[in-house]
């Protein structure tokens, strides 16, 4: 019957770094990843928007998450089925609360979120603005 017996652990090789270029450790100091970005300064309109949404905003995350979505959705919805004096006000509403959450959630999201939520409210306000004048039937 076989023993368990511990083998000997095994030590990679290594090899030793090249001159001049210093040991791969990290240094006692400090560590190698960025420390937790630093908010920036908050305007006194930026405290009032986020003092105003805040009652609404946990009326929201308290609803079921689906139902915003569906919500949204069916404003959306409406708001290119419809003719033109109702359809590009529910268009509006849409873009009018994309607009709110991109800007509350702005300082927290990283530049390529930015670009990309700004460009589908730009792009929405695009639709209502072509619906208003009539490009768009």
């Amino acid at each position: 019957m076989p023993q368990n017996r511990r083998q000997p652990r095994r030590t990679p090789n290594r090899r030793p770094a090249a001159p001049g270029q210093g040991s791969r450790a990290p240094r006692p100091g400090g560590s190698r990843r960025p420390g937790p970005p630093v908010p920036p300064a908050r305007s006194s309109a930026r405290v009032r928007l986020e003092g105003f949404s805040y009652p609404i905003l946990v009326r929201l995350s308290s609803a079921p998450k689906w139902l915003i979505g569906i919500g949204t959705g069916a404003v959306l919805l409406g708001g290119l089925l419809a003719p033109p004096p109702w359809g590009p006000a529910l268009l509006g509403l849409v873009v009018l609360f994309l607009a709110w959450l991109l800007t509350l959630a702005w300082p927290r999201l990283d530049s390529t979120a930015r670009f990309v939520r700004f460009l589908v409210v730009v792009a929405l306000a695009a639709v209502v603005v072509a619906r208003a004048s009539g490009w768009i039937a």
